[in-house]
């Protein structure tokens, strides 16, 4: 695994000879991408000396997810396990209802909870243009079963240094028996993010044009984006659909109060069927601005991302 720190890059600096060194190689050594493993806990993205997101894997949370997630001013814009809705884990990709049980919740007594554990790393470092990226193997388990393999890859592209860039894969496999993803009742089952406390009450606006809540919320689009307060200022973030995910565009789920929380939620109108040793494959991205973006700049950002 191709690991880079801090130190080892001023440790591979300082073995340079001195004439060689200058202002600017050592910029250029702050700005590279770098991803940390600290087993068993989490996995750090970042770049440069900021961080910009973390995965949280460890045994003892009963999901795989984000958190925090990183604003370009360093802001964290996401919550985990907040008191009012302790089953809401940063950004994570999760369903209400397989086979019975629920992957979304935690504490509700009356149905039958599953676990997204984690099992191994089959790749952790550097793709292509020196991306930092994992390959993670997740367990859906219930009742003592694997319900779903999941094949989980998170990205950080270096698309825009004005964004904090996050791309999602999730191939999700039924095993030997079919499994639904179902949302009945939860349409906001998906890849969803709340948001911390300052953003509740924000504003939305999708690739359509549509800028109310009531309107987006269901609304199959190529991307959503959710802006909110953040400090003295404020925080656009928007959720990209790739071109290939089943039935794209797909809607999104969002709300503002009493808190804010937007989620790619393909299943809003309908289930997923997975035939057994079948998969679903999911794409996505999560971009973060401080300030407004406007619509000029993240359909700009979507067709950079996607190609379309």
């Amino acid at each position: 695994m191709e690991l880079y720190s801090r130190r080892r890059l001023l440790a591979a600096a300082a073995a340079l000879p001195a004439a060689t060194l200058t202002a600017e190689d050592g910029r250029r050594a702050f700005q590279r991408a770098r991803i940390f493993d600290s087993s068993p806990e989490k996995v750090v993205f970042a770049r440069g000396d900021r961080t910009l997101f973390e995965y949280r894997y460890a045994a003892n949370r009963p999901k795989t997810y984000v958190h925090p997630l990183y604003a370009p001013n360093g802001a964290p814009i996401s919550q985990d396990s907040p008191a009012d809705h302790v089953h809401h884990r940063g950004l994570m990709l999760a369903w209400s209802n397989i086979k019975g049980f629920d992957f979304w919740g935690e504490v509700n007594p009356d149905v039958p909870h599953g676990r997204i554990v984690h099992r191994q790393f089959e790749k952790l470092g550097f793709g292509r243009a020196h991306t930092p990226e994992f390959i993670a193997v997740n367990h859906w388990i219930a009742d003592g079963n694997v319900l779903v393999v999941e094949r989980r890859t998170l990205r950080a592209p270096d698309l825009d240094r004005t964004a904090t860039w996050l791309e999602w894969e999730s191939e999700l496999r039924a095993g030997d028996a079919p499994v639904t993803l179902s949302a009945e009742g939860h349409p906001y089952d998906g890849l969803g993010i709340r948001f911390i406390a300052s953003m509740d009450k924000g504003t939305v606006l999708n690739s359509n044009g549509t800028a109310t809540i009531e309107a987006a919320n269901g609304e199959p689009a190529c991307w959503c984006a959710y802006t909110g307060s953040l400090g003295s200022g404020s925080c656009t973030v928007a959720i990209f659909n790739a071109p290939a995910n089943p039935r794209h565009p797909s809607p999104f789920f969002v709300m503002n109060t009493p808190f804010g929380y937007l989620s790619a939620a393909p299943t809003f109108k309908q289930p997923f069927e997975l035939p057994k040793n079948q998969a679903l494959r999911l794409k996505y991205a999560v971009a973060v601005w401080n300030g407004q973006a406007d619509r000029r700049v993240l359909d700009k950002s979507y067709r950079r991302w996607s190609g379309k």
